[in-house]
């Protein structure tokens, strides 16, 4: 008889990234520039937007992070 394959336990991958938490700051900042160089009101919008996202984000890595606690 031949030996079972071996158990491979999967863990599961941790949601946060540095890459996307510097995406978000990117993006806030280009968006802060294009507010400060075109004066436009409708791309002011974008700023509480992208904040709120960021936000969410963060709020479900935690959630992610309490839940998965060893």
């Amino acid at each position: 008889m031949t030996d079972p394959d071996p158990v491979i336990e999967l863990t599961p991958k941790n949601p946060f990234s540095w890459k996307i938490v510097a995406l978000f700051v990117v993006a806030w900042v280009v968006v802060f520039a294009l507010v400060y160089q075109l004066k436009s009101g409708m791309i002011r919008l974008l700023l509480p937007l992208i904040a709120l996202i960021f936000l969410v984000y963060l709020v479900i890595c935690t959630l992610y992070l309490i839940k998965h606690r060893k």
